[in-house]
């Protein structure tokens, strides 16, 4: 069975966010305001989303290529490669484009509703939206498809090297995940999960909070901050043992 990709997850959320932003313009273009905001919100969140997972999988391989050049003799064609790879590509400014789109789209939306703005504002601040994210995605995916080439050398060359350190009896010992990190991502979690029930309570429901639902957000949130606990109160034991 061959591996999963970067660009098989991305590709994954493409399915689901390019029919949602189809659903949520034609929503809008037929008059269905109400369930069109609805879905507006969960579509806004997805397309964001698809936008940040891209970047993330850019910085993290960058990232990775530097820690291999530091714990393996590996040469440095291969950061240099990476460092002409988002020269040359628009990946990066295609997703920070194709994100704010959908933020300016939500921004028109509110002074429509808010400021008594013209409807057609939003109408073509979402329309654009719509267009800038279907141009940005398939040149995501294909720099994400050109970037895992790279990443699959640099693990053959990794392989090759381990394999020689390992007859030689040199293979060097992998370091532990770091706990801050965990923790720190425990955190960001537990805080961010409720920014789309604030969206959902100040913008879709004008401040009105009996209309709108804790769930999921809570959970996630809960989740967050219990991994944020869980590794805090694993690294301060050992200290308190100690003394």
């Amino acid at each position: 069975m061959p591996p999963v990709r970067m660009s098989h997850y991305f590709a994954a959320v493409l399915c689901v966010v390019v029919p949602a932003l189809l659903v949520t313009t034609w929503l809008g273009l037929s008059g269905q305001t109400d369930l069109h905001f609805k879905v507006a919100l969960l579509t806004a969140i997805g397309t964001v989303g698809a936008h940040s997972l891209l970047i993330l999988f850019m910085i993290l391989t960058g990232r990775i290529l530097r820690e291999a050049m530091q714990a393996r003799d590996l040469g440095p064609e291969f950061l240099v490669e990476l460092n002409e790879f988002f020269a040359r590509k628009a990946a990066y400014p295609a997703a920070i484009l194709g994100a704010f789109s959908i933020v300016v789209a939500g921004v028109l939306s509110m002074a429509q509703t808010e400021l008594g703005w013209s409807p057609s504002t939003h109408m073509i601040g979402g329309l654009l939206a719509m267009v800038i994210n279907l141009w940005a995605f398939p040149l995501e995916f294909a720099a994400l498809r050109e970037n895992q080439v790279l990443v699959d050398r640099v693990a053959a060359e990794l392989d090759r090297l381990d394999k020689h350190l390992e007859a030689a009896g040199e293979l060097p010992v992998e370091l532990p995940p770091d706990p801050a990190a965990i923790a720190r991502g425990g955190l960001i979690v537990g805080i961010s999960a409720w920014m789309p029930y604030l969206y959902w309570v100040f913008v879709v429901w004008r401040g009105d909070f009996g209309k709108a639902s804790i769930h999921p957000w809570v959970e996630v949130s809960a989740l967050g901050f219990f991994v944020w606990w869980a590794v805090r109160k694993a690294q301060i034991q050992p200290v308190e043992a100690e003394s």
